[in-house]
C-alpha cells in the first residue's frame, strides 16, 4: 500500500541527487589565469536546464481511491451476518433485561452499519466505473482529439452510452468495439441510470418509503400485523436492498474488464500498470499518462549531514 502523501516529502542535504544542471555554477568555474566568462543569472540558467528536461505533474488517480473504498464495503456488506430475530413473547428473556437490550443493540448497530454501507456503495460505484472510462480516456486519447478543445471537450462529455461508443474510434489501442448487447452492458446501464437520482440527494417519500402506518388520533395504527420494530427492520432491508446492491456492484467490475479487454495486449499490459498505480505522472509536454513512481518508498540519512531543517539559513 502507497504511503500517504505527506510521506513523500523528506529532509534531504543539499545538493544531493538534484540535477547537475541546477548547479551550472560549480561548473563553469574558470582558472584563475584567465578572466572568467560572462554568466547568465542562475534563474536564467535554471529556467534553460528546466526546458530541457521532461517535466511531469504527479496527479490522485480517483479510480484506484474509489474502487479501494467500493471493495471495503463490498467486503463489510458480504460479510455481514444475518440478523437476529427479536423474541416473540415478553417471557424469551425471562427476568434477565440486559440480554434482551443487547440484542436489540447488536440488531440496531448491525442495521446502522449494513444499510449505510449500502447507501455508500451504491452513490460510488456508478462514480468508479465513470473514471474508469475517464482514465482510459485520458491514457489513450488521439492526439488529433486532444489537441482540439471542442472535439476533446465533447468527447469526455458525452452521455456514458455515447462515450463508450466514441472510444474505439476516438482512443489507441482497441482491437474491437465494446460490445453493447451483453448481460454486462446491460447491468452496467441499469447502475448508471439510478445513479442521478441518489447522487442529486433527491427525496421521493412515496418511492422510498419505509412503511405505512395511520394514525387514530395519537394512536398509530400500523399497517401489518405483528412487532412492530421488527417490520421496521424487515422494511428497510428491502429498502436498501443488500443484495442487489452487491449484484450491481459486481456487474459493473464486469464490464470494467469488458472494456479493459477489448484493448491490444501491448496497451493492456500498459494500461494495467496505470490503472492500478494511486498516484500516476502526466508528462505535460505530450499530454501523456504513464507510471513514474513505485509503489513503495524510501529514505536514507547520512551520518554526519547536516540537512535542509537543520542550516540556519538568514537573509
Amino acid at each position: 500500500r502507497r504511503l500517504a502523501v505527506a510521506m513523500w516529502f523528506h529532509f534531504r542535504p543539499l545538493g544531493v541527487r538534484q540535477h547537475k544542471s541546477f548547479h551550472l555554477q560549480l561548473e563553469s568555474q574558470t582558472s584563475p589565469r584567465r578572466n572568467p566568462e560572462p554568466q547568465q543569472p542562475l534563474g536564467q540558467q535554471k529556467s534553460t536546464a528546466l526546458r530541457d528536461l521532461e517535466k511531469y505533474v504527479v496527479f490522485q488517480n480517483k479510480f484506484v481511491v474509489l474502487s479501494g473504498l467500493c471493495a471495503d464495503l463490498h467486503a463489510d456488506i458480504i460479510d455481514t451476518p444475518p440478523r437476529q430475530r427479536m423474541p416473540t413473547s415478553s417471557s424469551a428473556y425471562g427476568e434477565n433485561r440486559d440480554a434482551f437490550q443487547d440484542t436489540m443493540n447488536q440488531i440496531s448497530a448491525r442495521a446502522d452499519r449494513l444499510y449505510g454501507n449500502c447507501l455508500q456503495l451504491r452513490l460510488l460505484t456508478p462514480i468508479m466505473a465513470e473514471a474508469f472510462i475517464n482514465m482510459v480516456v485520458l491514457m489513450f486519447c488521439k492526439d488529433a482529439i486532444r489537441d482540439d478543445s471542442i472535439q476533446y471537450q465533447a468527447f469526455i462529455r458525452a452521455k456514458i452510452p455515447q462515450r463508450l461508443e466514441l472510444l474505439t474510434k476516438n482512443c489507441h489501442g482497441f482491437v474491437r468495439h465494446i460490445d453493447m448487447a451483453t448481460n454486462a452492458y446491460r447491468d452496467f446501464m441499469r447502475v448508471i441510470d439510478k445513479r442521478n437520482f441518489a447522487l442529486h440527494g433527491n427525496v421521493d417519500p412515496l418511492r422510498e418509503q419505509i412503511e405505512t402506518i395511520y394514525f387514530d388520533g395519537k394512536r398509530p395504527l400500523f399497517n401489518e400485523p405483528g412487532i412492530n420494530v421488527e417490520k421496521q427492520f424487515d422494511h428497510m432491508e428491502a429498502l436498501y436492498e443488500p443484495d442487489d446492491v452487491i449484484r450491481e456492484y459486481e456487474a459493473v467490475h464486469e464490464f470494467l474488464v469488458e472494456i479493459r479487454d477489448c484493448l491490444d495486449d501491448r496497451t493492456r499490459a500498459f494500461f494495467d500498470q496505470v490503472i492500478t498505480d494511486a498516484y500516476p505522472g502526466y508528462e505535460v509536454r505530450k499530454k501523456r499518462v504513464t507510471r513514474i513512481l513505485p509503489d513503495h518508498h524510501i529514505t536514507g540519512f547520512m551520518q554526519g549531514m547536516r540537512y535542509d531543517d537543520e542550516l540556519n539559513v538568514t537573509d
